[in-house]
């Protein structure tokens, strides 16, 4: 092995399975809750050069772990022959719900705030939010035994929402009903691109058998999600994909409105 393959193989060291509400998941929890602390304290001083800071950290970071992630699950070392090979695994892709905060980070840096950037954060803010909070609260089936992947898994979530927070409770987003259509039409929009990636990779014969299922609503592949599995394996796909945008449109309705609520709350104090 050369010694960037080296480094790879030292990046592919394991841990315990992390369990919910083991050290690990704790450990994430109290970083969720300090860093909203500390950014709810220093919201009022909220500016230009403070947001494009967190977008940077946030998504410079998570980018590097996405990318150290997409290496070392297609590198390949056989201890006994001193073999390495290289196999992509399409189905790590990095265009998920949960991937899309990293990109939206990184391109905000570089915009003014205008109506393309203010829909991007409204996105984050009303849509991303809900793959955070469940992978918080329910992190069991996103856990491995891969040091790296695990710090990747919780630094992507926990970090997302902390930035989805930050976004509401400084008003960079403003809970209006304009952003929440604009953060439902970036949504769409990932939609599409979702599914044209989805057609496009499965007909041009390069999976070689491997599942590609970006955002899950491949026509090609059950998603491993719960709930959405069982209703794509029981209506035709095109009720299921109808289904997933409504339960997501649903569940980021539901996010608007609890926002609203704190906005009423806070005002009233």
């Amino acid at each position: 092995m050369n010694l960037f393959e080296k480094f790879l193989y030292m990046l592919q060291a394991e841990m315990e399975t992390p369990k919910t509400l083991g050290w690990f998941h704790i450990f994430w929890i109290l970083f969720v809750v300090v860093s909203i602390t500390i950014l709810f304290i220093i919201r009022k001083r909220h500016n230009e050069k403070q947001l494009k800071t967190i977008l940077g950290v946030y998504g410079i970071i998570a980018f590097i772990l996405e990318l150290l992630k997409q290496l070392i699950w297609a590198f390949n070392y056989d201890p006994i022959t001193n073999f390495v090979t290289w196999d992509y695994e399409w189905y790590s892709a990095p265009f998920q719900l949960c991937t899309t905060p990293i990109f939206i980070s990184i391109i905000c840096l570089f915009l003014k705030n205008n109506k393309l950037r203010k829909s991007l954060l409204s996105y984050m803010s009303f849509i991303t939010i809900l793959g955070s909070l469940v992978t918080l609260i329910l992190p069991d089936s996103c856990f491995t035994s891969d040091i790296l992947i695990n710090i990747h898994t919780m630094w992507l979530h926990c970090g997302s929402l902390v930035v989805s927070v930050y976004l509401l409770i400084s008003r960079e987003v403003e809970i209006s009903k304009k952003n929440f259509i604009n953060s439902f039409l970036v949504f769409l929009v990932f939609v599409v691109i979702a599914e044209i990636l989805n057609v496009t990779i499965y007909n041009s014969g390069i999976l070689n058998g491997e599942t590609f299922n970006m955002f899950y609503i491949s026509p090609y592949f059950v998603t491993h999600l719960p709930v959405f599995n069982m209703i794509q394996e029981n209506v035709p796909f095109i009720i299921y994909l109808l289904s997933y945008i409504l339960i997501i449109f649903v569940g980021s309705l539901i996010v608007y409105f609890v926002s609203y609520a704190f906005s009423l709350i806070k005002e009233k104090d």
